[in-house]
């Protein structure tokens, strides 16, 4: 594990006004890097970026193509956030180029997402590839990553209240502020939106001469007979559903179906619907909707019972996790829960009142910011449901599910941190697949 050097100057300021002063003069110091890097796609959005970015990159992998890819946050290890040609970067070259990037930066203030994307950006342009996947770690237009200034294409995943403290408090706004990607002249995917958002998105697209890609006007995905269906106004293609669970990722899947017809159709780059079909088929992405199958804490599970982990964290994620609970478990679930200090504990919980069958509230170990497990349970109980306040994962399944009799229920649901990940992973001896 990967320890960082230290930065005297570390702030903690995620988004500000002089994100980009900072980051623009970082670069700078260091060359430029951003200007070096492989073709470069962008991705924005509140929810969804993520699996996105994911599917494109291993559509691209299955078409033959190196891809680099920059990611947030990581969920146990930091070599996570930066991929290179398909791989973690080592512990050796991420340790000598965050210090060469300390050193540079000299006394320079700096948030560990600005250290963080510096970083990635010196070991893309260092390194070898056919494309740079780029995912924003909030916002936009004051995005550490949006020094980048020529991407051959970008894109704009779901958009929902997330972070109103940073990027205002309507959807509208935030709209506003995740559009701050768009390049002039360069072709930017959208996923499915309000009308007032696609408005807004359009208006900004239009300042800069953009071309769109919407889904629900220029393509449309969707399930059918156990199938997906990716529709443009050309064409009409059947692939298999993708491997990652749960109907959100279908629109996951389309977003990176409409980036790749783009990226063949413009850009030549050389993929087929085969590669589309094994780069769905076999896309790894953890903690969404991830089914958990070994471990020290699976061995404690009757063999019939289920245990997923799911990264869900603000309102708009609580609402489609809520609809696959619905769709696959109506008799209930279990559901462990964690959930950072400004986050809205009862709005999000709301969307499963009728399907919780015992609630354990946890504080979760490896978030600085974590919201107190017994907190977390007197708003459950205030809202009617059933929850104890419990010290771990393990505790939770060991002291109180597996002590319920009902023999309808044998799933267990953790969410509301991305973060819960690495608690799952030590409390269960596993570790996240590095590749």
């Amino acid at each position: 594990m990967i320890y960082m050097p230290h930065w005297p100057k570390l702030i903690s300021c995620p988004l500000d006004g002089n994100a980009m002063d900072r980051v623009e003069n970082s670069m700078r110091k260091l060359g430029n890097p951003e200007r070096d890097m492989p073709p470069i796609v962008h991705i924005s959005g509140t929810n969804g970026k993520g699996s996105t970015l994911a599917f494109i990159r291993y559509i691209m992998q299955a078409a033959g193509y190196r891809v680099h890819a920059y990611t947030s946050p990581h969920l146990i290890y930091f070599n996570e956030r930066i991929v290179i040609a398909g791989k973690h970067i080592s512990d050796n070259e991420l340790y000598n180029l965050l210090e060469e990037c300390r050193i540079a930066i000299n006394d320079q203030p700096t948030t560990l997402f600005e250290a963080a994307t510096i970083t990635a950006f010196l070991a893309f342009a260092r390194n070898k590839a056919d494309i740079t996947l780029i995912e924003v770690g909030m916002g936009g237009r004051l995005d550490a990553t949006n020094v980048i200034e020529n991407p051959i294409l970008t894109i704009i995943t779901s958009i929902a209240l997330d972070h109103t403290e940073y990027l205002g408090p309507t959807v509208e706004i935030i709209a506003g502020e995740k559009a701050g990607i768009m390049k002039n002249s360069i072709p930017c995917v959208i996923a499915a939106q309000e009308n007032s958002v696609m408005d807004i998105l359009g208006f900004h697209a239009a300042l800069k001469k953009a071309p769109l890609y919407r889904n629900g006007l220029e393509w449309n995905c969707y399930k059918e007979n156990n199938k997906m269906i990716f529709q443009s106004s050309v064409q009409s293609i059947e692939f298999p559903l993708p491997s990652l669970t749960g109907n959100h990722q279908i629109t996951n899947a389309g977003n990176a179906i409409a980036a790749c017809s783009i990226l063949s159709g413009k850009y030549g780059f050389n993929i087929h619907e085969g590669d589309i079909a094994r780069g769905l088929q076999h896309t790894y992405w953890p903690a969404r909707l991830e089914q958990i199958k070994t471990g020290k804490l699976i061995s404690l599970l009757p063999n019939d019972w289920k245990l997923f982990l799911d990264g869900a964290h603000n309102n708009d994620g609580a609402r489609i996790l809520s609809e696959w609970v619905t769709d696959n478990f109506p008799d209930g679930i279990y559901m462990i829960f964690g959930l950072t200090r400004n986050r809205d504990v009862e709005q999000f919980l709301h969307h499963f009142k009728s399907y919780i069958k015992l609630l354990c509230a946890v504080c979760v170990q490896s978030e600085l910011n974590a919201n107190n497990a017994v907190l977390i349970k007197e708003i459950a109980n205030k809202i009617g449901i059933n929850a104890f306040a419990c010290e771990s994962i393990s505790d939770s399944i060991s002291n109180h599910i597996l002590k319920i009799t009902n023999q309808n229920v044998k799933t267990i649901l953790i969410c509301g941190s991305l973060f819960l990940a690495r608690d799952l992973a030590i409390e269960n001896g596993t570790s996240a697949q590095m590749s």
